[in-house]
């Protein structure tokens, strides 16, 4: 046996070499193959798939959060992805809830009204998740900042206390069936370039004058800079949408953080 032979079978039988999930799951399905298990290899195989994609890529969280739309049944949305990880109801209307589907990626909240979904949205916990666009499910543009995505501000909202946030409303008109678009940033522990110390001077500003043009102006100043990471679509005000929204002490006790 040559020299580069031994050191190529060495290497191949090392304590430290590990193999990967995705290895274990084809020798899996291939035992079962042998043994002609067809359906145990079917799911083997399907559910090797899915965590490749998932490791790898997003196009398995794309393709899941693509099922959704508003107007959808409750039901028909759990029978898709599964049961919520948490279910709240709104702190203004008691007929409005929302339900919680808190991924390792993104959080999904379902606004839900007589189990009807009239609104949801996802906020991004990694950098690099941008969902489809959420009415065309189309892949999304490079667009970095909130400024890149809306087109008119019809309506905004911010806080600074319990957490850092902006989120800005886009009406779309009757030829969209007057669905809106939700665009914002929100700080879960992700640098979204939200100064605390600006949302307060713009919170300030409105506590004086709820039509201020100055707010207005210093949004529209603020969302150039601020990375969007917080995409939905719905039917509601703008203010059901911020209700919706975890604090800091529901993110950390959620997410272990």
């Amino acid at each position: 046996m040559s020299e580069n032979q031994r050191s190529s079978d060495e290497a191949d039988t090392a304590p430290g070499r590990k193999k990967s999930v995705y290895e274990y799951f084809v020798a899996g399905a291939l035992g079962l193959m042998a043994l002609g298990q067809w359906g145990d290899t079917k799911d083997v195989i399907v559910e090797a798939w899915r965590l490749t994609l998932s490791n790898f890529t997003h196009q398995y969280e794309y393709q899941a959060l693509d099922r959704i739309n508003v107007g959808s049944n409750l039901r028909y949305i759990k029978n898709l992805i599964g049961e919520p990880q948490l279910i709240k109801t709104s702190k203004y209307n008691d007929e409005i809830s929302f339900a919680y589907y808190l991924k390792e990626k993104y959080i999904l909240t379902l606004i839900v009204e007589e189990n009807r979904v009239s609104a949801y949205t996802i906020t991004s916990l990694i950098d690099d998740f941008v969902p489809h666009r959420l009415l065309t499910k189309t892949a999304t543009d490079d667009k970095t900042s909130i400024a890149d995505n809306y087109g008119t501000i019809e309506d905004f909202t911010l806080d600074f206390n319990n957490i850092e946030y902006l989120l800005v409303k886009e009406e779309l008109g009757k030829e969209k069936l007057f669905v809106n678009n939700y665009f914002g940033a929100i700080s879960y522990g992700v640098e979204v370039q939200l100064p605390s110390e600006e949302l307060r001077e713009i919170y300030n500003t409105l506590n004086m004058d709820e039509t201020s043009s100055e707010a207005l102006t210093k949004v529209r100043q603020l969302t150039t800079r601020a990375i969007n990471n917080f995409y939905g679509a719905g039917e509601n005000d703008l203010s059901v949408i911020a209700d919706s929204v975890l604090t800091n002490f529901e993110y950390s006790l959620y997410y272990k953080k």
